[in-house]
């Protein structure tokens, strides 16, 4: 009980304090407005003449002269047509991999697997350095285009690479019998013989041509397919014709892009098919956003213009935005929650966004054509209306009170729809508009 009433009676003291205060500060400003800037009855100090009193010239104008608008420390400042857009009601969503950054990887023909790709000295990890080996490639290590990722050693191609060598050799063999048939007089050579050999070439022609587009449908090179051409030539008087024919059987597996690789699904020895997925890489400088939209904010997001630019944030680092673009508004509602999906992308070429991390996507309006921009110090509002002062003339101490709409309010500066009171390029009150309402009210009618 002895805390309580000291409590109350510092309570009490306190308000006095303040009350006083006020009264103090409201007696000094009133002193500024009073009609006819009369003194004190015993003051000794002479009134103001009449061209430095604050005076209404009608019920919605004031004149304020050059020293109270001083001492009351008025400020003013154009008007502006809207320069920043609006911030719409934040999405949460995940990050996902982009589906168009993602490749699955397959051995072109069925096989074994003989080889690994490695992954450099100079770009391995410190252990693996001061081994002082190379090591074969595993998940979460990054590759560049054409990079080596594998060796299968295929049958299925050496056999149809076997037949191309051997239907361009009977090619050959066969041209140069009709070429020395053709080089011996007409009577010596039955047409018959003649017509046969010209027969055979065509028929070596078109074995050659449907093996080469056998190869070509399996998608071999045309270097690859050229070089066969010349192993023909010369594989009877190569000494290293065994070597290089063990090396028809070879399919390399390369990287089709520049990325990270996220699967690894085979080992050496492995018997693989063609539709087996060997590895899986990705793209990660850039990712999915899989966010999602509210049902009554859909209609705003469907009318911002294309592209919509958007600052994706985590949760646990909320001052660190990163910049995506919004691309695709879901048609379809999830009846559970009544929400949208909302899909786009987020720039990750520093590699700081993980797949599967929880974001927050914020969207910026573009700024509305018919708004006004005001500083809120410039906005008095009396319980019905929202009042600005607006001095038409820099030149002159006049200040007009206008009525004026506002379109939506922030903390410290507030939209109002053109065309309601106020215009860009005119001059508002942004410092002492709440005195010059008061003043407003409190001088007498203007005679």
């Amino acid at each position: 009980m002895i805390w309580t009433g000291l409590t109350y009676r510092l309570a009490r003291y306190l308000l006095v304090l303040v009350g006083l205060s006020a009264l103090a500060g409201g007696l000094a400003i009133g002193q500024h407005f009073r009609w006819g800037n009369a003194v004190a009855p015993n003051s000794t100090r002479p009134a103001a003449p009449e061209s430095a009193q604050p005076r209404k010239i009608d019920d919605k104008t004031l004149f304020v002269p050059d020293a109270i608008k001083t001492a009351l420390g008025l400020r003013t400042d154009l008007v502006a047509a809207t320069s920043q857009g609006r911030a719409l009601p934040s999405l949460n969503g995940v990050l996902a991999l982009d589906s168009n950054r993602l490749a699955r990887i397959h051995a072109r023909f069925a096989g074994e697997v003989v080889a690994l790709g490695t992954v450099q000295k100079g770009e391995t990890t410190v252990s693996d350095r001061e081994a002082g080996a190379d090591r074969p490639l595993r998940a979460g290590d990054p590759v560049t285009k054409g990079q080596l990722l594998a060796v299968v050693w295929s049958k299925d191609l050496g056999e149809k690479k076997s037949e191309l060598i051997d239907a361009l050799s009977r090619l050959k063999l066969d041209q140069t019998v009709l070429e020395r048939l053709r080089s011996v007089s007409a009577d010596a050579v039955p047409e018959r013989s003649l017509r046969e050999a010209e027969r055979t070439v065509d028929a070596d022609l078109i074995n050659v041509a449907r093996i080469e587009r056998t190869l070509h449908s399996w998608r071999l090179k045309e270097e690859e397919i050229a070089s066969l051409r010349k192993e023909a030539d010369r594989i009877k008087t190569s000494a290293n014709a065994r070597e290089t024919q063990e090396q028809w059987a070879r399919v390399e597996v390369l990287a089709p892009m520049d990325g990270v690789i996220l699967e690894k699904n085979l080992t050496v020895g492995d018997i693989v098919d063609t539709t087996a997925d060997l590895f899986k890489v990705a793209d990660l400088s850039q990712l999915a956003v899989w966010a999602y939209c509210y049902e009554e904010d859909l209609p705003t997001y469907q009318k911002l213009p294309r592209p919509v630019a958007w600052a994706v944030n985590l949760p646990s680092r909320p001052n660190l935005a990163f910049r995506g673009q919004l691309e695709q508004i879901g048609a379809v509602i999830d009846p559970t929650q009544h929400t949208a999906l909302v899909t786009g992308r987020v720039d990750n070429r520093e590699g700081e966004l993980k797949v599967g991390q929880f974001v927050n996507v914020t969207v910026q309006a573009p700024p509305a054509q018919n708004e006004l921009e005001v500083p809120t110090t410039a906005l008095v509002e009396d319980g019905r209306d929202s009042l600005v002062f607006v001095q038409p003339d820099q030149g002159q101490e006049r200040y007009e009170c206008r009525k004026v709409a506002v379109a939506r309010r922030f903390h410290d500066v507030v939209y109002l729809r053109a065309g309601s009171g106020l215009a860009a390029g005119e001059r508002v009150v942004t410092g002492g508009a709440v005195l010059l309402k008061g003043a407003l009210e409190d001088l007498p009618a203007a005679e």
